[in-house]
């Protein structure tokens, strides 16, 4: 369904928003509403940036020049008519910030308070609203402004929330008239997300580091339930640092940050500190490759690169690699690469083993022969792997702190050290390196949760992710997985009926729900994803350290969301 929030503030939130500066084209296309202010605004219209900074700058002058200016007060923007005195002001005295937490539930079918609906998109709008009931579903709302003066300051607002989503190096807000003509900027989900994260963020940094942080957006139920198990989770002597995140109907509902990068260092875990992604690696190899097919330049049928060989009755296609239908023995000799051997030494000794089921007949999870979809990527574009993943995946999705190996996780502004040891009886952090950096699409992308948050929202948004033919081509089960079957009804009895893996992602049955999943753990470091699309839920969690609590979180949230359950597995659970 469509759900609609009015936003119309005294940029408050970007005021105290620390994102990147707003995306050229918004810029434009603002403009471009601004000039064709007199009749309706237009989608179509398009500028020049040099066009579109003039024309902003000569409706700022305008608006100064009739006795609109700025001032500052306690870090807030406030907009003062001159001739009105500060009584007047459109500031908060006036129109009020309704805080982020408080944005309202939303609800299946059509929206009580006259949201549009139309098939099954979210899309919030930011427009100049009067009257507007302190119940209704908006983000804030401001006394009514000349038309220009409206436009300017809900374009302001749009370049604040429009910095997550972005599509092929441009964005898409629609300008269009609103009920009685009044203006109004559509904008996605997507583009909420870095001013929720922005505040997450701030609230990470200015707490204490052992005490967690929770950043509530939806009045939905079961959270309350869920933060006392996230703390539950978090005070667990083994954990170190714990990043968690739950997003519900398409939109942030929960971002949750505990603990330290290193313990004892009194850095803060926030939204964008930068983990090990590990085997979540793997989901986006998987819809790279989906994207690479869609644009016509591979097929998951040919066969798999030449690198890539094993002692069976046929050679894997390059469905068969990705999907874990290879044949081989389960985690074929990831202990060599942990030795430090070469991927090349290990290949050759790889394509001798016996095969414990013929090629495309059952499922052994791999990490040495998936990374041979690195060739696949580079045959077809005449790029690495890793440039692929950035320009077609992280750029395209506003994952924007994401990157690959020990170096761009080092080098990131806030990153989490490892604590390894399953046993540990001191909690001093470990080296950061990693022999998986070799196999790079199984294992070697580093992330933060705003990332990860980003990326979920790619595959279960309705309006900008990932195209509909790519997620039908990823979420496909193409083999099952017996053995994830009955370790998860060994662990956590009567939820999981079913599992199967396909292109990169998990897919479980849980009761009559489909859930697409991944986990990934390289040792002192867990990453998490579990989502239900058709529903617009993910939950997602990284994690600095071994330890058992985090890997019993996601159960017991579907648990609680669902009612199936007590959600009590954490009481279960004995790390002494």
């Amino acid at each position: 369904m469509r759900y609609t929030a009015y936003a119309f503030a005294a940029l408050a939130m970007a005021a105290a928003s620390s994102a990147a500066p707003p995306v050229p084209y918004l810029r434009a296309l603002t403009a471009s509403a601004l000039a064709s202010a007199d009749d309706a605004p237009s989608s179509e219209a398009s500028l020049t940036m040099e066009q579109a900074d003039a024309l902003i700058a000569a409706a700022e002058a305008r608006r100064e020049a009739a006795g609109v200016s700025e001032m500052r007060d306690g870090g807030e923007a406030v907009y003062v008519l001159a001739d009105a005195g500060a009584a007047a002001g459109m500031g908060l005295d006036a129109a009020p910030v309704l805080p982020e937490r408080h944005l309202p539930e939303r609800r299946p079918g059509a929206d009580e308070a006259g949201a549009a609906q139309t098939e099954g998109e979210t899309i919030y709008r930011i427009a100049p609203v009067s009257g507007v009931e302190a119940e209704a579903p908006f983000i804030a709302s401001a006394p009514e402004l000349d038309a220009e003066a409206a436009l300017a300051e809900a374009a302001a607002i749009a370049e604040s929330l429009d910095m997550a989503y972005v599509n092929d190096g441009y964005t898409v807000p629609v300008a269009v008239p609103a009920d009685g003509g009044q203006f109004v900027w559509e904008i996605t989900p997507e583009r909420l997300l870095p001013t929720l994260v922005d505040e997450a963020e701030t609230l990470a940094q200015i707490s204490n580091p052992r005490e967690p942080r929770v950043s509530l957006y939806s009045n939905l139920a079961y959270l309350d339930d869920v933060i006392v198990r996230l703390n539950q989770a978090a005070s667990s002597r083994r954990v170190v640092g714990l990043a968690v995140a739950i997003i519900e109907q398409g939109r942030p509902a929960l971002i949750y940050t505990s603990g330290e990068t290193a313990a004892g260092s009194g850095e803060p875990i926030t939204p964008r500190t930068v983990f090990r992604a590990a085997s979540l690696t793997k989901t986006m190899t998987g819809v790279l490759l989906a994207h690479l097919e869609h644009e016509g330049r591979i097929r998951l049928d040919d066969p798999a690169p030449e690198t890539i060989r094993v002692n069976n009755s046929r050679q894997p296609t390059v469905l068969d690699l990705v999907s874990h239908r290879t044949g081989l023995p389960r985690n074929a000799y990831d202990n060599r690469l942990e030795e430090g051997r070469t991927i090349d030494s290990i290949l050759t000794d790889t394509a001798l083993l016996d095969p414990v089921c013929a090629v495309g007949e059952c499922y052994t999870y791999q990490n040495i022969v998936f990374s041979g979809a690195a060739e696949v990527v580079r045959s077809a574009t005449g790029s690495s792997y890793e440039r692929n993943v950035r320009r077609r995946l992280f750029d395209r999705y506003g994952m924007t702190t994401a990157g690959f190996t020990e170096r761009d996780l080092t080098r990131s502004a806030s990153w989490a050290r490892p604590h390894r040891g399953w046993a540990r009886r001191t909690d001093t952090a470990g080296s950061p390196a990693s022999n998986y950096d070799a196999v790079a699409p199984a294992a070697a992308a580093v992330v933060s949760l705003e990332d990860l948050m980003a990326w979920a929202q790619a595959h279960i948004s309705e309006t900008g992710g990932i195209p509909a033919e790519i997620r039908e081509r990823i979420f496909t089960p193409y083999v099952a997985t017996p053995r994830e079957t009955q370790g998860l009804n060994r662990r956590f009895p009567g939820r999981v009926q079913e599992t199967h893996y396909g292109l990169g992602w998990r897919i479980y049955r849980w009761g009559d729900r489909t859930l697409i999943a991944h986990s990934g753990y390289l040792s002192g470091y867990g990453a998490q994803i579990v989502m239900e699309p058709a529903t617009g839920f993910a939950y997602i969690a990284l994690w600095n350290a071994d330890a058992s609590a985090p890997w019993r979180l996601w159960p017991t949230v579907m648990d609680l969301r669902t009612g199936d359950g007590p959600g009590d597995w954490l009481d279960q659970l004995n790390e002494d």
